[in-house]
């Protein structure tokens, strides 16, 4: 497992020198002190790439893949706690929002670990909640890619293609706010953003 996590860090970081990257609207996360990063599934395999700041703490799902991901995570320094929407979630919420008091930007897929693609869970909104952090979503596209045959057909981009990292205004998600009602609010806005970075691409 520990030889199959390496050889993706190098595949990741391979692919990333190989395409060209633009970074737009990169000042939702550089004027915001603290946050959490929201971004589809199918967007993540060069966001350790984006323009993250650490301390840094993903969420994994606490599954095989859970443990190659956070393998891959280590060689960037990114730190990562164990769960998900089915497995392990409110330990793994509470082990977050700790992370988040302690100083730490977090991260999320809201629609993993298996879907469905493109639909907010609860678990981003209520770390919102109980942390005080906006979320920063990010949007990724590329101007010549593949889709793997996944459950979130994850987004790979070719080699010498151009890649842009879409970043989107900072939500705050009030205290007593409707976990529903803000998924529903962010799932929108992830998806105009998504949207709005293909389209780059297709003009």
């Amino acid at each position: 497992m520990r030889l199959v996590a390496f050889a993706a860090a190098i595949f990741i970081r391979l692919l990333r020198a190989t395409v060209r990257a633009k970074h737009v609207h990169v000042e939702n996360i550089e004027r915001t002190p603290q946050y959490i990063l929201a971004f589809w599934h199918e967007h993540m395999i060069l966001m350790l790439h984006s323009r993250f700041r650490k301390p840094i703490t993903v969420m994994s799902s606490a599954s095989r893949d859970g443990d190659l991901a956070v393998t891959v995570y280590n060689t960037y320094g990114v730190d990562a706690v164990r769960g998900s929407s089915t497995r392990g979630g409110g330990a793994a919420l509470r082990e977050f929002v700790r992370r988040a008091r302690n100083g730490s930007n977090l991260v999320f897929t809201p629609d993993g670990p298996k879907g469905p693609p493109r639909k907010v869970k609860e678990g981003v909104i209520l770390a919102a909640k109980l942390s005080g952090l906006p979320i920063v979503p990010i949007a990724f596209a590329a101007s010549h890619q593949k889709r793997l045959r996944s459950w979130d057909r994850m987004i790979v981009p070719l080699p010498l293609s151009r890649v842009l990292y879409l970043y989107g205004a900072p939500m705050s998600v009030p205290r007593d706010a409707e976990v529903e009602e803000w998924a529903l609010k962010l799932e929108e806005s992830m998806n105009q953003l998504a949207a709005e970075a293909e389209t780059s691409f297709a003009k």
